[in-house]
């Protein structure tokens, strides 16, 4: 019982004496988060606003590994001859990265889940599920800058639903996503 209480006091010592590092990504979707086709019945006109953006941290791990959890906003716009619905997403991201390299300039791998939630809604015809879950997959780079991180990084979004869905299938949520993301940390 001692030696499991002292290993608990040397570990949880050791865990907070890790970096953390607290900043904020901003980016641009390289998928539409929503489809149209053309249909018989309703016409839909989507508009992806073209921005998503959040504040992250990240607790630095040994061994090249780290945490990080992100709370990325995006908004989103569609409409039909009946009505105009805007929506937002709130994503949460929690990942495990490994760090390839040591330096300056390193390259990371990053793979996790993510919940989401939309929120915002004026219209609810087409909402198919206001909350998700995913894997998120990713690549990208740790440039050191004295005090600053700056992470350019490629991201893939797996979702398990279809956030919107209508029946003709004339608007539907892309289920795969791929987003280009910029962290600026301290």
């Amino acid at each position: 019982m001692r030696k499991t209480v002292l290993c608990l006091l040397i570990f949880s010592g050791y865990a907070v004496a890790q970096p953390v590092g607290v900043g904020l990504k901003a980016g641009v979707p390289l998928t539409d988060a929503l489809s149209v086709q053309p249909s018989n019945a309703l016409q839909y006109v989507q508009d992806t606003h073209c921005y998503v953006i959040g504040p992250f941290v990240e607790l630095r791990l040994p061994l090249n590994f780290a945490v990080e959890v992100d709370a990325l906003y995006r908004s989103y716009e569609f409409r039909s001859l009946l009505s105009s619905v805007s929506a937002n997403s709130w994503e949460f991201p929690v990942l495990a990265k490994y760090k390839l390299l040591k330096g300056p300039v390193n390259p990371y791998i990053e793979g996790g889940v993510a919940l989401s939630r939309v929120t915002g809604l004026k219209s609810v015809i087409e909402l198919n599920h206001r909350a998700n879950y995913g894997v998120v997959l990713g690549a990208g780079l740790d440039i050191k800058l004295l005090v600053v991180r700056i992470s350019p990084e490629i991201r893939y979004d797996g979702w398990a639903f279809r956030n919107f869905d209508t029946v003709t299938g004339a608007l539907r949520s892309n289920r795969n996503q791929a987003l280009v993301l910029v962290g600026i940390s301290f």
